[in-house]
C-alpha cells in the first residue's frame, strides 16, 4: 500500500474487482485486512492452498488472484478484506471552497507582516489529494463551467488546475 494514501480514496474490493485488484497489488497501491491468521490458514488447509507459514502471506495471495473462482471465494469466505483505489473521486464546490478559505486566512503578526494560519491543514489536504491520484485516483472537480467536469490525473495537471483557476 502507497503510504498514507487517504481512506477517502479506496473502496472495499468485490468478487467482480479481481483484475482491479491484481493490478492495485502489482502498483502497491491496495491494502489487504488480514483476519486472525491461526483461523486464516486453517481455512486455506480446507481449501487445499497450504503454504509454509514463511511464506504464507505471498502464497495465499497468489492463489486468491490466480482466478475469479479463488477470488470470491477468499472475499467470501477467508475474512480478508481488500480496499483498492477509487476509479474517480469527485471535489465538490464546497470542499475547493473550504480549501480556498484555508488559503486565504492571515494573521497579523506585527513585524512580521500578515502571515497564513491555516497552511497546516490546507498542506496536509492537498498532499492527501496528491497520495490519491499517486495511486491511481482520478480525481474530478465539479461545478466547473456549467457543470463541465475538469478532471485531474496527475498531480502536476492539479497545480495547473489550481492556479489557472485562481485556487
Amino acid at each position: 500500500m502507497e503510504k498514507g494514501t487517504p481512506t477517502w480514496a479506496l473502496e472495499l474490493a468485490t468478487y467482480q474487482d479481481r483484475q482491479r485488484v491484481t493490478s492495485a497489488y502489482r502498483n502497491r497501491s491496495w491494502k489487504i485486512t488480514w483476519p486472525d491468521r491461526k483461523l486464516l490458514r486453517a481455512w486455506a488447509k480446507q481449501q487445499g492452498w497450504p503454504a509454509p507459514g514463511f511464506i504464507f502471506d505471498g502464497s495465499f495471495i497468489s492463489k486468491m488472484l490466480a482466478s475469479d473462482e479463488n477470488f470470491a471465494l477468499a472475499l467470501r469466505e477467508s475474512g480478508i478484506q481488500v480496499h483498492i483505489p477509487l476509479e474517480h473521486y469527485t471535489i465538490s464546490d464546497k470542499q475547493l471552497a473550504e480549501l480556498d478559505a484555508l488559503y486565504k486566512e492571515r494573521k497579523d503578526m506585527g513585524a512580521l507582516g500578515l502571515r497564513p494560519v491555516g497552511w497546516d491543514a490546507l498542506v496536509e489536504e492537498l498532499r492527501e489529494i496528491r497520495r490519491a491520484i499517486a495511486v491511481g485516483v482520478i480525481i474530478e472537480i465539479d461545478g466547473r463551467k456549467k457543470g463541465k467536469i475538469d478532471i485531474v490525473r496527475q498531480f502536476g495537471c492539479l497545480r495547473s488546475f489550481a492556479l489557472e483557476k485562481k485556487f
